[in-house]
């Protein structure tokens, strides 16, 4: 029982932490600190996919020797150095590439369910992610473009 309870207690404290999890937060109103952590928490999660993907392009291009694999991996390798250029330097231009893969990514999803005929629901729930991810990507940028146009104190 006392266990439970230290495990929920730290759990609202993580949950609205301002610093930590902003997602609340106009990009304007953010500070240096935590649109750090939002493009850090925005980089692990594309970057794991972006990494993975990549991963397996590499495999099939060493089993198959084809080109094409060795082009996605060489785009997801890019991707991984955008995220870096991103969070470190507060690259506009790679927020922008970093903002847009998982859109990218779903449309070619979308494209496949088109001409294979997919399920209206599974068609439907990519457009709903294509709209989340839509939204976040303008607050991904915007957050870089304030990051970089701050008046220095």
């Amino acid at each position: 029982m006392l266990e439970k309870s230290i495990f929920f207690s730290r759990i609202p404290k993580y949950l609205y932490d301002k610093d930590k999890t902003p997602y609340f937060t106009a990009p304007k109103n953010m500070t240096i600190a935590q649109s750090q952590y939002e493009l850090f928490s925005y980089g692990v999660f594309i970057g794991t996919i972006s990494l993975f993907i990549g991963l397996a392009a590499l495999v099939t291009y060493l089993k198959t020797s084809e080109n094409i694999y060795l082009l996605w991996t060489a785009l997801n390798v890019a991707i991984l150095f955008c995220i870096h250029l991103t969070i470190r330097k507060s690259l506009l231009f790679c927020s922008y590439v970093i903002a847009f893969v998982p859109l990218v990514f779903l449309s070619i999803l979308m494209y496949e369910g088109i001409i294979n005929e997919s399920s209206l629901l599974k068609l439907a729930f990519l457009s709903v992610l294509m709209m989340i991810f839509t939204k976040y990507a303008l607050r991904l940028i915007k957050i870089v473009y304030y990051q970089n146009n701050k008046p220095k104190e």
